[in-house]
């Protein structure tokens, strides 16, 4: 569809501050390939401005003293002669290593290096997961990460416990790197670096476009000869052709990252000090938007034009009004591009679910900033991000409910307009978590081929499920994923054409 992405600017001075902006680069302007009419897909007016703005549990065996670890670091253990900081002394915590994997609970209970081996799992379902030692978990440098649920037929197998940071050996940053509980133990060393762990207070959550500063003086306080900061980010990073996020300023004391997605960004801060020493830390920055949000990337994203939709939990009626072009035949059953962007392009008339808007902080650093601007408030449900190959190529897309109920049910539905060879990946966060990442793995057969046109609606991908939980407060704590099967199929995918139907 027709809707630029972004690149953001920002002055960094001393400390990063995010600006409103919606100004877009190249990434959103590559691309030349078939796209809506001109009349019905270019109305979105150019920003102007420059500011940034599942299986039960085994039974567990009794736990052997000697079960062995493959987290095995290497580490010398506190003894009576080894030396730490300021004299300190600790107490290292046990692993708690068991002789067997339990399941459902994430945790590497054997301690072998994999979490959850030889679990059932449904394909394309999400849990958290921990890659340590169970009794390591919360502790020092390690933080858990999430694993998905691979294979294609009725059950599958966790796949690797991806963002996930695991114990390494003691160096000496004044912080616990191989999560026992003790930090610099056995080192005798006084350290200039001080690495964030787990929960510290200088790695805050970030939300989606917002501008999230990095500054090195928080963790290296001396005068350096030269500074480094790396990004890794999320699932679609492993998919889209360019990044999900900016960073700015990489060779700087400050430097910032500008996120367009949720989830998981792992940060290496390498410092080189005055006297030529190398020093290094890694954390991970959580990034996370309110309510539901759901983001599609795919492989061929700068070549083929794929749309996600939302449906309306209040109802099951067809996505689009007979089996004719999509263009003319979307309507308010669903978030889509024609009725659920800053400029409304469709003949319907905004969506309403009944929801209230949410502030303008939500939306206003996005692609569309200028318009939720001119609005006045972010609209609720809402697309942010619209891949349409014109005026934004290679690029994800994003669905946001910030602020559903308690029990509804969404269903996600994605739909190839070029009808040219796809291989999507939707990833469902509930909350801030990740939830559900459904999509065909590597290698894996698959067909979403099948143009769109004036007599057919092309090849429709029914993806989801999606029933989120919310507090009393409004709040949404969590969902359950269900992935969707063919009727009568208890694997593959649910894929049709010319079907138009919920």
């Amino acid at each position: 569809m027709n809707r630029p992405v972004l690149a953001f600017t920002v002055a960094l001075l001393g400390a990063c501050a995010a600006q409103p902006n919606d100004t877009f680069g190249p990434a959103f302007d590559a691309g030349t390939s078939q796209d809506r009419p001109a009349a019905q897909r270019d109305q979105v007016t150019p920003p102007s401005s420059t500011d940034l703005g599942v299986a039960p549990l085994d039974t567990p065996l009794t736990t052997p003293a000697d079960v062995a670890s493959a987290y095995d670091t290497g580490a010398s253990p506190m003894g009576p002669d080894a030396c730490a900081p300021s004299g300190a002394t600790c107490s290292p915590r046990p692993d708690a290593c068991e002789a067997r994997e339990r399941c459902g609970n994430g945790l590497d209970d054997n301690c072998d290096g994999v979490v959850d081996e030889s679990c059932p799992c449904v394909p394309g379902t999400v849990q958290d997961c921990f890659l340590g030692p169970p009794g390591r978990r919360g502790a020092g440098q390690c933080s858990g990460g999430t694993q998905r649920c691979l294979g294609t037929g009725e059950f599958g197998a966790w796949g690797a416990c991806d963002g996930a940071l695991a114990p390494s050996a003691e160096v000496c940053d004044n912080l616990d790197n191989d999560c026992d509980g003790c930090v610099d133990e056995g080192l005798c060393c006084n350290a200039e670096l001080s690495c964030p762990g787990a929960g510290d207070t200088r790695v805050p959550e970030g939300a989606p476009f917002q501008a999230y500063p990095l500054r090195g003086r928080l963790f290296y306080p001396g005068e350096a000869r030269a500074w480094r900061w790396t990004v890794r980010g999320g699932p679609c990073d492993a998919v889209l052709p360019r990044p999900t996020f900016q960073l700015l300023q990489a060779d700087q004391r400050d430097a910032a990252i500008i996120p367009t997605l949720s989830g998981d960004y792992t940060v290496t801060l390498t410092v080189t000090t005055l006297g030529g020493q190398t020093l290094t830390c890694t954390f991970v920055v959580h990034i996370a938007g309110p309510g539901l949000r759901v983001e599609l990337c795919w492989d061929t994203s700068t070549t083929v034009d794929l749309d996600l939709y939302v449906h309306d939990p209040r109802n099951m009626g067809p996505w689009f009004d007979g089996s004719g072009s999509p263009l003319q035949g979307a309507n308010n059953n669903s978030c889509n591009w024609s009725n659920c962007e800053a400029m409304i392009r469709g003949t319907r008339g905004r969506v309403n679910w009944g929801y209230a808007p949410s502030p303008l902080a939500a939306c206003e650093n996005g692609p569309l900033g200028a318009g939720w601007r001119a609005a006045g408030s972010c609209a609720n449900p809402r697309l942010d991000i619209d891949n349409n190959l014109v005026k934004a190529s290679g690029v994800p897309e994003n669905m946001n409910v910030d602020v559903p109920r308690d029990g509804e049910r969404f269903r996600i539905m994605v739909q190839n307009y070029s009808g040219r060879a796809a291989r999507p990946l939707v990833n469902v966060y509930c909350g801030g978590r990740l939830r559900g990442s459904v999509g065909p793995n590597p290698g894996e057969p698959w067909d979403l081929t099948g143009a769109s046109g004036a007599t057919s609606v092309g090849a429709m991908w029914r993806v989801a499920d999606v029933a989120v939980r919310v507090d009393g407060a409004g709040v949404t704590t969590g969902c359950d994923v269900t992935p969707l099967r063919a009727p009568g199929m208890t694997g593959g995918y649910f894929v049709t054409r010319n079907d138009p139907s919920y």
